[in-house]
């Protein structure tokens, strides 16, 4: 697969295709940037791009796709280069014992052995210290390629030691016209799906567009003003949701919400919605409140999603939420 079939990541592309062209790609790389916008896919076309066996190489430095190398690579059949997902836990030093077992013999058909990690920042401090051991002393012809959504995460040993390469979202044009092209949505759900994708193209890939707006149906309810009326009703809510193990997803919907609410009320541009099919929900709310209500709201539920990343009690995030929305819709004495 050439570098040109991957959609977006023009900068990620042309770096890697001159380090290749210049013989100058370091032995071990961190790709790094929101979950599904193509890094996996990408460190899979490095690997055959570096072991490509067409003749003459294709110029600037690419995977034809074609060859024995490609194919193999391709299917998960290349006898050098290895797709692990790091796991945290149960099977984790084995991981890292399978990483350094690979690189224990030289290349047998390609020009490097190549171990591709996905999800590297879920590494334990004991496996990813062996990781680096690796990466620190690396074996001739090896490529380490570290895929992570959190690269905060890792060891800074780690990252020190790798070059980093970001990924980023990709712009809804190009979302919303691969949706089109490979899926053939009616174009109510193709805008749907490239709009909630934020720039995930594998999410709007393969997401289906009537689970995605019953799923958000269903979180939304939290921030209904009839849900907000009863404390105990709003804490039993808050409770079921945090218990769940689709907290961070409810935090990611109410998010969208919020940022909506405060375009709504403030006349910016509908086109930039993400919700846009609940429009008329969304004029309702910000009707009953004022602007500066609903930014200290936005800004809130921004501070509820980093504050998951630091193990933050969720039902006390929600709540604090649930609480501020409920002062506000309460009617104020004359």
């Amino acid at each position: 697969m050439p570098f040109d079939t991957i959609i977006g990541q023009e900068r990620p592309k042309r770096f890697l295709q001159a380090a290749l062209r210049s013989e100058r790609l370091a032995h071990a790389l961190l790709f790094h940037g929101e979950e599904r916008i193509g890094k996996l896919l990408t460190a899979r076309v490095l690997a055959q791009a570096v072991n490509c066996e067409a003749t003459p190489p294709p110029d600037p430095p690419d995977a034809c796709g074609a060859c024995r190398s490609c194919h193999q690579i391709e299917t998960g059949a290349h006898p050098d280069v290895t797709i692990l997902t790091a796991t945290s836990g149960k099977g984790e030093t084995d991981q890292t014992r399978e990483i350094e077992s690979r690189f224990i013999y030289r290349p047998l058909i390609g020009r490097r052995k190549i171990v591709i990690l996905d999800n590297a920042d879920l590494l334990r401090r004991e496996a990813a210290n062996a990781l680096l051991k690796t990466i620190e002393e690396p074996p001739p012809d090896s490529l380490i390629i570290l895929v992570s959504s959190r690269p905060e995460a890792l060891l800074p040993t780690i990252r020190s030691r790798c070059q980093e390469i970001r990924f980023a979202p990709l712009a809804l044009d190009q979302v919303e016209a691969a949706v089109r092209r490979q899926r053939g949505l009616p174009e109510q759900d193709t805008r749907f799906l490239a709009v909630i994708s934020g720039g995930r193209l594998g999410l709007a890939l393969e997401a289906d567009p009537e689970t995605l707006r019953a799923e958000r149906a269903e979180f939304l309810r939290l921030v209904s003003p009839e849900s907000v009326e009863s404390i105990g009703t709003l804490m039993a809510a808050c409770e079921a949701v945090a218990k769940s193990e689709q907290a961070e997803t409810a935090f990611g919907w109410l998010s969208t919400w919020f940022r909506d609410l405060v375009l709504v009320k403030v006349g910016g541009d509908r086109a930039r919605l993400v919700n846009a099919d609940c429009e008329a929900q969304l004029e309702a709310l910000a009707s009953r409140l004022p602007v500066d209500t609903m930014v200290e709201l936005a800004a809130y539920v921004e501070s509820m999603t980093r504050g998951l990343d630091r193990n933050l009690n969720k039902q006390l995030l929600l709540e604090g939420l649930l609480l501020r929305l409920k002062a506000a819709l309460q009617p104020q004495a004359a």
